[in-house]
This record gives C-alpha cells, sequence and structure tokens, in this order.
C-alpha cells in the first residue's frame, strides 16, 4: 500500500476530539502483544529492533496509546529517546514491516517529507481513524482489511513451508514470497471490488458515496451526458471510481479517451469480456508511457557586424 497521508488539521482535529490519552499501562499491553506477535512468527522482538531501536518502538507505542493516533517528527523522536536519526528511520521501517502499524506522513506545503502519522492498527479507533483523518469509505477500508489478511496469511504459508526446506537460499525464499504475497493480495482485493460493484446499479449516489476526489463524480456526470453504448452506460459508475482517488485532469483526459475508444470498438462489433478491467488495463498503460522532454530551441551567439563606411572611403 502507497504511504498514506493526511493534513496536520485533520491529525490535530482528531488529537484535540479524543478523550482517550496515553498511558503507560497501555504502552506496555501493546508492547507485550506485539511481542506475542512476533514470537508466533518465531521472531524475538529484540531482533526485529536491535539496539536502541526498540526504546523508539516504545515511544510510539506510547503516543499512539491513547488516541491510537499520533504525529511526530524523526529529529522529535531522535531527541526524546537518544539516538540518532538514523536509528529512528531504521525503528520505523522495521515497525512498518510487522503489519502492526500504519506510517504514513503529514501533507507539507513545501517540498520534503513531513512529520510521521502513526496508527495503531489493533486500536478500538483504528476505523473511525482511517475514515476521520484518512478518508477512508467502507469500501476502501474493506481493501485495507484484505491486504492485511493476505499479508498474515502469506507469512503464515511460507514460515511453514520454509521450514521444511531449510536448504534452500534465503533471497530466493523472500522473492517468492513477495510474489506470492503481491498476488494474492491482489486477488483478495479484485474479489472485494467485484463482489461490490456487482451488487451495485449506475447512480450517481454511488460515485459519491465511494468518491474521494471530485473529479470522479465529473467523470460520471461526463459518461452520463453523453450517448455512449449500453455496455458502457452499465458500467460507467466502475469506470468513475476507477480513474482513481489521486486522479489529475490530466488522467481525466486520458481515461475520457479510452473510454471514446472502447465505445468506438463496440460499434465496430467488438465485444469486451469485461469493460471494465479493459479500461483499467488501458489506463495503466496509458500511464506507463514516458513524455518526451520538449527540446529547446537552438539559440546561436550573436554575433557583432562591423559596418563599412563606404563615405570614408579614401583612394
Amino acid at each position: 500500500m502507497k504511504t498514506l497521508t493526511a493534513s496536520n488539521q485533520r491529525v490535530q482535529f482528531y488529537l484535540n476530539h479524543t478523550k482517550e490519552k496515553p498511558s503507560t499501562s497501555a504502552t506496555r499491553k501493546r508492547l507485550e502483544a506485539l511481542q506475542t506477535t512476533l514470537e508466533e512468527r518465531n521472531i524475538m522482538i529484540d531482533e526485529m529492533f536491535p539496539h536502541k531501536q526498540l526504546a523508539v518502538v516504545d515511544r510510539i507505542i506510547y503516543l499512539t496509546s491513547g488516541a491510537g493516533i499520533t504525529k511526530v517528527g524523526a529529529d522529535r523522536l531522535a531527541e526524546k529517546c537518544k539516538v540518532s536519526t538514523r536509528t529512528v528511520t531504521s525503528a520505523v521501517r522495521a515497525l512498518k514491516e510487522t503489519g502492526e502499524f500504519i506510517v504514513g506522513r503529514l501533507i507539507k506545503t513545501k517540498g520534503g517529507a513531513g512529520k510521521y502519522i502513526f496508527v495503531d492498527k489493533k486500536h478500538p479507533n483504528f476505523r473511525e481513524i482511517m475514515r476521520d483523518v484518512f478518508s477512508f469509505s467502507d469500501y476502501k477500508f474493506a481493501q485495507l482489511t484484505a491486504e492485511q489478511i493476505a499479508e498474515q496469511e502469506i507469512i503464515e504459508s511460507v514460515e511453514a513451508v520454509s521450514s521444511n526446506e531449510e536448504n534452500k537460499s534465503p533471497n530466493i525464499n523472500i522473492y517468492f514470497k513477495k510474489q506470492e504475497k503481491n498476488n494474492y493480495i491482489s486477488d483478495i482485493v479484485n474479489a472485494i471490488k467485484d463482489s461490490i460493484e456487482e451488487e451495485v446499479h449506475p447512480s450517481r449516489e454511488y460515485v459519491e458515496e465511494y468518491a474521494s476526489n471530485s473529479l470522479q463524480i465529473e467523470f460520471y456526470d461526463l459518461l452520463n451526458g453523453l450517448a455512449y453504448p449500453k455496455p458502457i452506460d452499465a458500467v460507467k459508475h466502475i469506470l468513475a471510481l476507477r480513474i482513481g482517488s489521486d486522479c489529475d485532469i490530466k488522467r481525466f483526459i486520458k481515461a475520457k479517451n479510452i473510454v471514446h475508444s472502447i465505445s468506438m470498438r463496440i460499434l465496430d462489433g467488438y465485444e469486451f469480456d469485461n469493460i471494465p478491467a479493459a479500461f483499467t488495463a488501458a489506463l495503466i498503460k496509458s500511464e506507463s508511457y514516458e513524455v518526451p522532454p520538449v527540446k529547446a530551441e537552438p539559440t546561436y551567439p550573436k554575433r557583432s557586424v562591423s559596418f563599412y563606411n563606404w563615405l570614408n572611403e579614401r583612394e
């Protein structure tokens, strides 16, 4: 999953209106739960977080023990834990790999990465945080849940296979683990996506409910206002969401052209087995094309031309 981002105002608003405050007792219980989870995977917590990294993790768990979410900079963590920012970065990376916490970033108006946002996936407020802070719909939350289930099942299955095949190269095991994990997650997410999409009828209300980008609604209005063939008209609500929550005007135009191309092929007699799948594949492929750089006009150095004054010519 790509790194989630949220504005400082949203995170702070949620923190201000949450009654729960961080506590050492809740921190200790959560750390013990994390240790138990890792031990079930045959991983010792001090192996996952060597040296001073465990102190960083302890601090993060403390900060999230109240509301379930916190925002903090790497430099602040380094200062509180008396470690280097490099140690903080390593600890955060390892914490993310446990699958127990979401590591996001605050949106910055200028360049560079913002402060960390940590969310405890096992906190009672988790679903509420994803909805209020990150604008997750039930549909997107289902995708996230599918990824969590897939990650856990793949880890368990790979560990079982690895214990019976100790002679295999660790690098090969890791490679196939990632490949299998990615394929499995993709299958589950697609299954959830298809099941949700099959249960609804084309409507603007459906798009408004699941859209997180105004261009998705505008794309539906565009498709709804044009006389496209019935196969496209039947899935226009799906196509509107498929342009993505991160859609910009460039992708919007590409998507419009792709729908037009599909429409022309349908009118020519071609039958698509799955229009949303064909549309999505074409959209992904269109974004993989590299835009050729604009060549600058050649510049030539200016030469000074001497003027011959023929009036002063002497015989």
